[in-house]
């Protein structure tokens, strides 16, 4: 046989062996798809096989460690977060009660302040000069005014008048309001001039 036969001859072998392989492939996916159609999972038996059942149970034990690694990794980190925030929230309380605390203290302070003012105005209209009022005002108008009060009032403010000014209240009134005005300044002078007599004889009483 010559060389040239021989190599005829091996490369057609070369032709038929890939031919065959594939051949077998295309037979291969064919069945694959086939099974596939009815519902059948070839590779699902390989489990069965020892030396692929412990690849897959190995890296079921890895995947589950690691799970479990990475549960613990984030329990950890809620954890620091729930405590870094109960941090704040008591930070905050305590920042809250100093502000209750200075807000006590200034309405303390403003109602202290408004018991002083309002003291003081109590005070200034106690102190208003009430003869000089009815001093400035016109006759008439204080005359009106007098006889509407009790007789003690009327008199205390018409005993601290000036003579003159008293003398126009008096006219301004009715003949009866005048007359007992007049009257009751009398007897207060009266009683004010016994009593000055009274503390005149005592002291002399006691210098003896």
């Amino acid at each position: 046989m010559s060389k040239k036969e021989k190599k005829e001859k091996k490369g057609s072998g070369v032709k038929t062996l890939i031919m065959a392989f594939f051949s077998l492939i295309f037979l291969a996916i064919i069945a694959l798809v086939i099974l596939m159609v009815l519902d059948i999972k070839p590779f699902s038996s390989l489990k069965n096989i020892p030396v692929i059942s412990n690849l897959t149970g190995t890296n079921k034990q890895q995947n589950d460690a690691l799970s479990v690694e990475q549960a613990e990794q984030a329990k950890k980190q809620l954890e620091k977060t729930i405590e870094e925030q109960n941090k704040k929230i008591s930070e905050l309380q305590g920042q809250l009660k100093s502000k209750d605390q200075e807000i006590q203290q200034l309405t303390q302070q403003l109602n202290s302040l408004e018991n002083t003012q309002q003291n003081a105005q109590a005070n200034s209209q106690k102190s208003v000069d009430v003869p000089k009022v009815y001093e400035q005002m016109s006759s008439k108008k204080a005359a009106e005014i007098i006889t509407q009060l009790s007789d003690e009032e009327a008199v205390e403010i018409l005993s601290s008048l000036k003579k003159y000014v008293l003398a126009r209240i008096l006219e301004k009134m009715t003949p009866q309001d005048a007359a007992k005005y007049t009257r009751l300044l009398s007897q207060q002078a009266e009683q004010n001039g016994n009593s000055a007599d009274q503390q005149t004889v005592n002291s002399g009483v006691g210098g003896e």
